[in-house]
């Protein structure tokens, strides 16, 4: 196999030499302002309002973790921490078997993020400088800086679904059980990894059963916390507020309308949204098809780390779209997709190729969605662009199963034809 060095060149300075550098002078300011101005201001010039306390989503956790251990139920409002009720597994309430408390928010969170930083990297190196520099940006979002900010449990999910794609392998039936293991630990934590179940996409027998094997886990999981599922739904807040989703957009409008003392819409809930998703999803399949009968080539998923970090960064992004609401720090997802959308621009360079610009389109996409998301209330531009992603990446997904299952049936077809002679 062609290594990334060989592939892209030599050069002693590349993406990740870049990333490493950015990544430290963010670091520094982060650590010289936050020191001499204070947090908040510093923070806020990175386009995230901060909360109280420092790492509020790791006290999320870990404060209702002690207060567990107490005897009290954390998923209802209770007088040990009355702020927000608990909206995750009842898996991560196990840390209290180890003494685990607010006190350990902060160095949860900060090895959270120097995990996650790490897995991106790896995935990220071996390119051009000036991916490094598309790559960096991305990083340095107010999406990325929101969840470090608040010390987010997706940071720790990206790094295992990061981990599980560098390490993923199609040719070596033991790779393919050590990445369905981390991600199966990424569901039971957080539950939405099941949609890296869309590497199926990339049609083989490997990936086949890769996805067989997270779904029936999944599946297994799930009935076991079934009594915790709509509790745990119920006690995640859908709003507009720095958010992504199908239901965003009409959230956001109501939201508006309200300020402006106008009666809400209350379209959000009725069919409108879903029937929306529906429609996208079934042009998507429509153009997916007709690109493929005319034999267009554009958009293959590698099967390399790159293309399997693509196929769970789009499966997660698109999969959550279609929850409804999330929090913006949630976009991190599509930072797995660069290094696949990065490839397909360098590749794209032949003649009558469309490559090029579609991977332009998706990376502008990429960093307006990281960007402006993380720095409204609600702008219809982010929301569109969302809209936009979800389409796109679908309509990837749909162009690469039915390549796939080409494939298949063609390699099919000679083994039986093999076999009559």
């Amino acid at each position: 196999m062609t290594s990334i060095k060989s592939k892209y060149g030599a050069s002693r300075v590349g993406s990740g030499t870049v990333i490493v550098c950015a990544v430290a002078v963010t670091l520094f300011v982060l650590l010289y302002f936050g020191h001499t101005v204070g947090w908040d201001l510093t923070w806020r010039s990175f386009g995230v309002v901060p909360l109280h306390p420092e790492f509020f989503d790791m006290h999320a956790v870990t404060d209702h973790v002690a207060c567990a251990a107490k005897g009290f139920n954390p998923y209802v409002l209770n007088n040990c921490d009355s702020i927000i009720r608990f909206n995750y597994p009842p898996v991560w309430l196990w840390l209290g078997h180890f003494g685990i408390d607010g006190s350990d928010s902060t160095w949860l969170a900060v090895s959270m993020t120097i995990l996650a930083l790490v897995v991106l990297i790896m995935l990220l190196r071996g390119r051009s400088v000036w991916d490094g520099l598309i790559a960096s940006l991305a990083i340095v979002s107010p999406s990325m800086m929101m969840g470090i900010e608040r010390g987010n449990v997706d940071l720790l999910i990206l790094t295992l679904v990061g981990a599980a794609a560098l390490l993923f392998s199609e040719h070596r039936y033991n790779r393919v059980g050590a990445s369905v293991a981390i991600i199966a630990l990424a569901v039971v934590l957080k539950l939405y990894p099941v949609f890296c179940v869309t590497l199926v996409s990339r049609l083989s027998r490997r990936t086949l059963l890769f996805s067989l094997m997270l779904a029936a886990v999944s599946l297994i999981y799930f009935v076991v916390i079934a009594d915790y599922l709509p509790i745990i739904r119920q006690n995640t807040p859908n709003v507009s507020l720095l958010s992504y989703g199908y239901k965003v957009p009409l959230l956001g409008l109501d939201k508006l309308l309200s300020e402006a003392g106008r009666p809400v819409s209350g379209l959000a809930n009725t069919w409108v949204p879903i029937s929306t998703v529906i429609l996208t999803l079934a042009v998507a399949a429509m153009i997916a098809f007709a690109i493929f009968r005319r034999g267009y080539s554009c958009c293959t998923v590698e099967t390399g780390a790159a293309g399997t970090a693509f196929l769970f960064g789009a499966g997660i992004y698109c999969g959550s779209f279609m929850l409804g609401t999330n929090f913006t720090y949630r976009l991190i997802f599509l930072l797995l997709c660069l290094p696949q959308f990065q490839d397909w621009q360098r590749e794209g360079i032949s003649p009558g190729s469309n490559a090029i610009a579609i991977a332009r389109a998706f990376i502008a996409m990429t960093l307006i969605a990281l960007w402006l998301n993380g720095n409204s209330i609600f702008l219809f531009v982010p929301q569109l662009t969302d809209w936009l992603l979800f389409f796109g990446l679908t309509t990837t997904l749909f162009f690469n199963f039915l390549s796939g299952a080409s494939r298949v049936g063609q390699a099919a077809s000679k083994s039986l034809g093999a076999g009559s002679n």
